[in-house]
């Protein structure tokens, strides 16, 4: 007689979870794109929830044999303990029918037997997918540890999530009277390059399924998709490995390993209070009478809340801010451009500054100092609003400002300062600016935000170091140094290269433009810096771009969000430092 072997059957019980799981998952979201994704007709509905039917009991049996099999072990049940309520509550409604629906009516009378199944049914579904995304998340971590470079796995990513978008939004759902291929792409990369150039109207052509894809795309975009799924292992409590940290500390910025989970943590936590806290903000702001419903009103906030602090610019208004209800509201529009301040500062300067400012109170572990790359953030940053604010003010104080009142003129100065190192909001009509504001606008939109955030261009210390650079030559200094510390060559060598590499970029696109579009060059120049800034302003022909403009400015997207820098890392391969220096001998650059 055979021995029964448990360790044996264990491991085959494993497999043979994982299958269905996967097989669960799979049908699961076959199920959901069918039901939010396409009008089907009745045998396909009733076909939809025979699926449904299949994976509400095949999660239900897929989580009992789980518990059975790891009854012993409490850390495992701790972190499943959500999906085993589930299961068993799913269990009861099953045996006692009649007890489980009277205590949901109890609760809200509204509720029918079909509607308490479904919300079993949809719970179901969401957990199974999310176990499939924790897999997915396990197996990107084993890419990192690859030899892959990081950049490398930068762009495939942001690849995948683009042409994901698209298929997403090619879903007869997702727009109210369909979109074509090339509009749909434009549109996925828009928003997970967190620009805001859209070839088609957002709030008008895309139903509320639709615009839910952009604003998932504009947060997977605007925290970057390793960014958030390292985050994800770390809230289910994964393990990761050294050299899982050692690949991303590369994209991060942070040279000190130990700190990688602490940085990664605190970028995602960061992220979704900053955007909450704005989002409660606005739907306060909000007048109620402009919406159908409180669900509404929550949505409106919430999706301009994530794409205000994403610098990403979409708007589900049809005259973005400039509505006639949003653009005198004040306190809505000061939200808005503080959740631009705090996204385009970047997560170094924030993490550094909660560190000195708010974490001390709580744990007793105040930093003395703030760092070098946070000072010049912080100064450049200002210099910037206030110089823009100041040219914007006097250059349209008489034209586009006249018809307002002092304070507002002041407001719509400061606003779009703020909004063109690459937001993209707007209230005032963009087109009617005149040429030397446009001049303006172009360079605030080249500069952008600073490193690791969620903003283009080349950034701003890129052009704070170039230009102290320059004036560190000139005075006939040999080395670079602000705030009593010295600025590494490497640093001075990388500032200058990103500047020549954009500028270079954009005169390859303006021409290329210039060749196919019949556009004024003015014209072609904005639309250009704002794709490769990430901006998302516009002067109105982003719609009327042909097939291969709208190539031109998706790739424009793409490098802008990657970084040209990074592009070019990934383009030319790294060559063996020599163990030998040749003769030094200076050449005439002037």
């Amino acid at each position: 007689m055979m021995q029964f072997n448990f360790y044996e059957f264990r491991i085959k019980s494993r497999i043979f979870l994982r299958k269905t799981l996967l097989f669960l998952a799979i049908i699961s979201i076959i199920s959901l794109i069918a039901e939010y994704g396409f009008y089907l007709p009745q045998n396909y509905i009733d076909l939809n929830r025979l699926l449904q039917k299949i994976i509400l009991y095949g999660f239900l049996f897929h989580t009992i044999i789980k518990v059975i099999l790891y009854i012993n072990d409490l850390k495992f049940l701790k972190t499943h303990i959500f999906e085993i309520l589930i299961a068993l509550l799913i269990l009861f409604h099953i045996s006692f029918p009649s007890i489980v629906e009277s205590i949901f009516i109890f609760f809200n009378p509204y509720l029918s037997t079909e509607s308490i199944t479904g919300l079993y049914i949809i719970l179901s579904q969401l957990l199974v997918i999310f176990n499939l995304i924790i897999g997915g998340v396990k197996y990107s971590q084993k890419l990192m540890v690859t030899n892959i470079q990081p950049t490398t796995l930068m762009v495939i990513s942001f690849g995948i999530i683009i042409l994901l978008g698209t298929l997403m939004l090619l879903l007869p759902k997702a727009t109210v009277n369909g979109i074509s291929l090339i509009d749909a792409l434009f549109t996925s990369t828009s928003a997970v390059c967190v620009t805001g150039l859209v070839v088609v109207d957002t709030s008008t052509h895309f139903t509320t399924f639709g615009k839910t894809i952009i604003l998932l795309l504009i947060q997977i975009g605007g925290l970057g998709i390793m960014t958030l799924t390292t985050f994800i292992a770390f809230v289910i409590g994964n393990s990761t490995q050294l050299k899982h940290y050692s690949a991303i500390k590369t994209l991060l910025g942070e040279e000190n390993i130990g700190k990688i989970k602490s940085v990664i943590f605190i970028i995602g936590l960061t992220t979704f209070l900053i955007e909450g806290i704005g989002a409660f903000s606005i739907y306060n702001f909000l007048d109620p009478r402009l919406f159908k419903h409180d669900g509404e009103r929550l949505y409106y906030a919430i999706f301009h809340s994530i794409s205000a602090f994403c610098n990403a610019g979409f708007s589900i208004t049809k005259d973005n801010l400039a509505d006639v209800y949003l653009k005198y509201n004040v306190g809505l529009l000061f939200t808005i451009m503080f959740l631009i301040i705090l996204g385009g500062l970047g997560f170094p300067v924030l993490s550094n500054l909660g560190k000195k400012y708010l974490l001390f109170k709580f744990k007793n572990r105040r930093i003395r100092n703030l760092t070098l790359h946070t000072k010049l953030v912080l100064v450049t940053t200002f210099i910037l609003i206030i110089i823009g604010t100041l040219f914007f003010f006097i250059l349209e104080h008489n034209k586009t400002l006249k018809d307002y009142s002092l304070p507002y003129q002041i407001i719509y100065s400061l606003f779009h300062s703020i909004s063109a190192r690459t937001a993209g909001f707007n209230t005032l009509d963009i087109g009617s600016f005149a040429y030397s504001t446009m001049f303006i606008l172009v360079i605030l939109m080249w500069i952008g935000a600073s490193p690791m955030s969620t903003g283009g261009g080349i950034k701003t210390t890129t052009f704070a170091v170039s230009l102290l650079n320059i004036y560190s030559i000139a005075s006939g200094r040999e080395k670079l140094e602000m705030f009593k510390r010295q600025i590494s060559d490497i640093s001075i060598t990388k500032a200058f290269s990103t500047v020549i590499l954009s500028v270079s970029y954009i005169a390859l696109a303006i021409f290329l433009l210039l060749l196919t579009e019949n556009f004024k060059f003015d014209d072609i120049l904005f639309e250009v810096v704002s794709a490769v800034g990430t901006v998302g302003l516009t002067r109105g022909i982003t719609p009327f771009l042909s097939i291969f403009g709208k190539i031109v400015i998706i790739i424009s997207m793409f490098f802008g969000r990657i970084g040209l820098f990074s592009i070019f890392l990934i383009l030319i391969r790294e060559k063996p430092k020599g163990k030998y220096e040749y003769a030094k001998e200076d050449i005439i650059i002037m």
